[in-house]
């Protein structure tokens, strides 16, 4: 090598330049990172996808509160302590429906929204366990009661499917709770209710002996009607009768008739009405004269004669009459 120091010197040359370029392309720990301008997606809530309606194979009526104060009504709020109803189960299963009486809110409205949305607490409204959702709207609430044959103005029977899987437990105290009203809006649904406690095992937030009229279902599962049908394997199987088709559910009883319900029905036709008739008095010729009436012949029993009509009799031949006037 002629020139060793040369080739030193652009050896170092080189490792310097190559150092200045990392130091370039490299960011140091602590310094800020780039802001990086968001995606036009990042702005949108991520949307979770909603519960499926439960699959139960059989479903039956498990609480009810019928009884409702005429021209009472009420609604629900998103309020805490405005928001909630309660009941407690007496079957175990899947929750799969509430059934509310009342009507839709008036329209437009400053104070009732279009559609409300909530969920099922269990054992306490505010801070329970958490399960399931459901929802319901104006228009969902004028649509069913139009099916039942209802006018715009007339209550009837309002289904709220529960989505998820709702458990229920016997002895378990649950509430269905309002959380969302759309539209910013107070209230929603006008709803009847009853007074004087007719419902013991629940709650109302209006009052504490005020209750909704409602009916809740509890469904069961495949897995809960297999592990059911498993334990009453050793149980001998008999054939049971058809279930009898489902029957429309009845109104509710006003509390202002006494619990009596009176039933409007068709007036019967006068024509149809058969009236009494009188018997056809019989002609003379057929009644029958007195002398042919037959009479029941009497035979008398004749006394046996005495001693003393004996000696009547003789004193009466010896007599002074028949002295004289003997017949020669």
């Amino acid at each position: 090598m002629k020139n060793p120091f040369l080739h030193l010197f652009l050896l170092f040359l080189f490792i310097a330049l190559h150092g200045c370029s990392e130091e370039n392309t490299t960011t140091p720990e602590n310094s800020a990172e780039p802001a990086v301008p968001p995606s036009p997606l990042s702005n949108n809530a991520i949307i979770e996808p909603a519960l499926e309606f439960p699959v139960v194979y059989v479903e039956e009526l498990d609480q009810s509160q019928e009884f409702y104060k005429e021209q009472h009504e009420t609604s629900f709020s998103f309020v805490s302590k405005k928001n909630w109803f309660s009941f407690t189960a007496e079957k175990s299963g899947i929750l799969t429906k509430i059934l509310l009486f009342g009507k839709p809110n008036f329209k437009p409205s400053d104070h009732y929204g279009d559609s409300m949305h909530g969920f099922i607490r269990e054992g306490n409204p505010d801070n329970g366990a958490k399960y399931g959702e459901w929802e319901i709207s104006r228009d969902d609430i004028v649509n069913q009661l139009a099916a039942q044959g209802t006018n715009g103005r007339e209550a009837g029977w309002i289904t709220l499917r529960m989505r998820g899987k709702i458990p229920q437990i016997i002895g378990k105290t649950y509430f269905m709770v309002c959380e969302e009203i759309t539209g910013d809006k107070p209230w929603f649904g006008a709803f009847a209710f009853g007074e004087g406690n007719p419902y013991k095992a629940g709650k109302f937030w209006l009052h504490p002996e005020h209750d909704l009229v409602f009916r809740t279902y509890v469904g069961k599962t495949p897995d809960q009607v297999a592990r059911d049908q498993k334990k009453e394997e050793l149980i001998e199987k008999i054939d049971l009768p058809a279930s009898p088709p489902e029957q429309p559910t009845p109104l509710p009883i006003s509390q202002s008739s006494n619990n009596v319900v009176v039933r409007k029905t068709d007036p019967i036709p006068i024509d149809t009405i058969e009236q009494p008739t009188a018997p056809e008095p019989k002609p003379l010729e057929e009644i029958k004269p007195p002398s042919e009436i037959q009479t029941e012949k009497l035979d008398f029993i004749k006394a046996p004669v005495s001693k003393d009509d004996e000696q009547n009799s003789t004193k009466e031949k010896g007599s002074l009459f028949n002295r004289l006037f003997k017949r020669k």
